[in-house]
């Protein structure tokens, strides 16, 4: 009784836990991608660009976009891994939510988190599995 519980508690505060890391994760590329379009539109209109504050623009940006690109796949690359190694969902259902989060990026990955009542299906299902 109060291994599945544990069990039951841990699945809860891993699945918080990924929440959080999405939340902050999506703050993150939001306001990337902001920075991207207000920035090059800035230097576009202004009469005073020069061809240096542009290059220092680029190269901030890539160097950037390449930070975030690697805090992407590694929170990816950890959905994928709980997917596959703790959620209690039949194969099928696993192969569809590893490509819909490769293929769909963050929206695929917010689309996979569980909701309250896909995740009490899922609690259940797991303390039925445990009971028996």
């Amino acid at each position: 009784m109060t291994e599945s519980k544990t069990d039951i508690e841990k699945f809860k505060s891993d699945i918080k836990k990924i929440r959080i890391s999405l939340i902050t994760l999506t703050f993150i590329e939001v306001i990337y991608f902001v920075l991207i379009f207000s920035g090059g539109v800035f230097l576009i209109n202004n009469n005073k660009t020069f061809s240096h504050n542009i290059l220092i623009w680029i190269l901030s940006f890539v160097s950037s976009g390449f930070i975030i690109g690697i805090l992407h796949f590694l929170v990816m690359t950890i959905i994928i891994w709980y997917n596959w190694k703790k959620m209690p969902i039949e194969r099928k259902k696993k192969i569809d939510n590893t490509l819909m989060i490769l293929f769909l990026g963050i929206l695929g990955m917010w689309f996979w988190l569980p909701n309250k009542m896909e995740f009490n299906k899922l609690i259940e299902k797991n303390t039925t599995h445990n009971t028996s």
